[in-house]
C-alpha cells in the first residue's frame, strides 16, 4: 500500500520582505503554500510518498507548483490542470506584531474540484487520507467530494485524518462551519486535529475535554495550542507535550508540519506521546524560517533535532 493521499488546494504565497506590514511601500517575495500541499510536501521530506489530489490553473503558479512538488517527490498524477480557472493566492501582512492573511482564492481551478474527479481514484491503496476544513470549504463541489472521500476511505478500512483549519471567510456563517465540520467528524474521522482559538471560533469550547466530549467516536483527537505545546486524547489516554523553544521567524505551515509528522510518526507505529514528540519537533523547526516552506524539516534534520534535546521532558 501507498501511505498517504491528500486533498485541498495549493496557494502562492506573497510576503512582505523583512516582515512589515503590506500597508507600506515594501518589497514582496513570493512563496508556496496551501495547507495540503505544505502537508504532501512535509509527509515526503519525512520519508512518506503521499500523492496529492486538487486542481491548478494553466498559470505559470500551476506549472511552478508542479515542479515543486516533482522536487519534492510529491505524487501530482491526480493533479488536474484547469484551462480557464486561476491557482489561488494569498498575502501576508505582519502588523503589531502578528501575521495577517488575505486570500485571493474565489472562482480558483482548486475550488471547481467535485465528485467526478475522484472516479479512478484508488483510495484503498493508502494507509492514511488527509483533508482539511479547507479542502471542505473550497467550494459546494469541493465539499461534496470531500465528504465522499471520507466515505469511501472509510469503507476500504484506511485511517481519515481531518484538520479543522477553520478559516471564516471561506464560510456563510460560523454556525454553517460548525454543521459541515461536525458531519465530516460523523462520518468517520479517525484523526482529529484542530487548534485551541479555530475551538473558540466555532463555540466548541477551550480544553481537551470539551472537544473530547463533542466527538466522543474518534480514537485521536489532537488539540494544538501554539507555544503552549499540544495535548491529545488517545486510546483512553490524555497527555501533553510541551513546544519546543525555537528563535520563531514566522508560525505559517507549523500546524501542517506538526501534521507531517505526527501521521508520519504514527504510519511507523509511534505511540501516540512520541509521534506528538516529533510532531512537535517538525513544527518548531519550521517556526524557523520564513513561510511554510523554507525550514519545513527533512528527516534526518527532525532526529538530529530531537538527538540534540534529548534531554527535554
Amino acid at each position: 500500500m501507498r501511505d498517504f493521499l491528500a486533498f485541498g488546494e495549493p496557494l502562492v504565497g506573497f510576503y512582505p520582505d523583512g516582515g512589515s506590514s503590506l500597508a507600506e511601500d515594501v518589497a514582496v517575495v513570493k512563496t508556496w503554500g496551501g495547507d495540503t500541499s505544505n502537508f504532501a510536501i512535509g509527509v515526503s521530506r519525512l520519508g512518506h510518498p503521499c500523492t496529492y489530489l486538487t486542481r491548478v490553473g494553466d498559470d505559470p503558479f500551476g506549472r511552478g507548483f508542479r515542479a515543486l512538488w516533482e522536487a519534492n517527490g510529491v505524487d501530482s498524477s491526480r493533479v488536474e490542470t484547469d484551462p480557464d480557472r486561476r491557482t489561488g493566492l494569498y498575502f501576508v501582512s505582519f502588523d503589531g506584531g502578528r501575521h495577517s492573511l488575505t486570500y485571493y482564492r474565489k472562482d480558483s481551478a482548486a475550488s471547481a474540484f467535485g465528485p467526478r474527479e475522484l472516479e479512478g481514484v484508488p483510495v484503498g491503496e493508502y494507509r492514511c487520507v488527509h483533508l482539511t476544513g479547507i479542502s471542505l470549504g473550497m467550494s459546494d463541489s469541493a465539499r461534496a467530494a470531500g465528504l465522499e472521500l471520507i466515505r469511501r476511505t472509510k469503507a476500504a478500512g484506511s485511517l481519515v485524518s481531518l484538520d479543522v483549519n477553520y478559516r471564516s471567510a471561506q464560510w456563510a456563517s460560523r454556525d454553517t462551519a460548525a454543521s459541515v465540520l461536525s458531519g465530516a467528524v460523523g462520518i468517520g474521522v479517525d484523526i482529529l486535529e484542530i487548534t485551541d482559538d479555530e475551538m473558540e471560533s466555532l463555540g466548541w469550547g477551550s480544553g481537551l475535554a470539551d472537544i473530547r466530549a463533542r466527538f466522543p467516536g474518534v480514537p485521536t483527537i489532537v488539540l494544538k495550542r501554539g507555544k503552549a505545546g499540544v495535548s491529545v486524547s488517545a486510546g483512553g489516554r490524555e497527555f501533553s507535550v510541551p513546544a519546543f523553544e525555537v528563535p520563531v521567524v514566522d508560525t505559517v505551515g507549523a500546524g501542517d508540519s506538526f501534521d507531517s509528522g505526527f501521521l508520519s510518526a504514527t504510519l511507523e507505529g509511534a505511540e501516540p506521546p512520541e509521534a506528538a514528540r516529533f510532531a512537535a519537533a517538525a513544527a518548531a523547526l519550521t517556526c524557523t524560517g520564513r513561510g511554510p516552506l523554507e525550514r519545513m524539516p527533512r528527516r534526518a534534520e527532525v532526529d538530529a533535532f530531537l538527538r540534540e534535546r534529548a534531554a527535554y521532558p
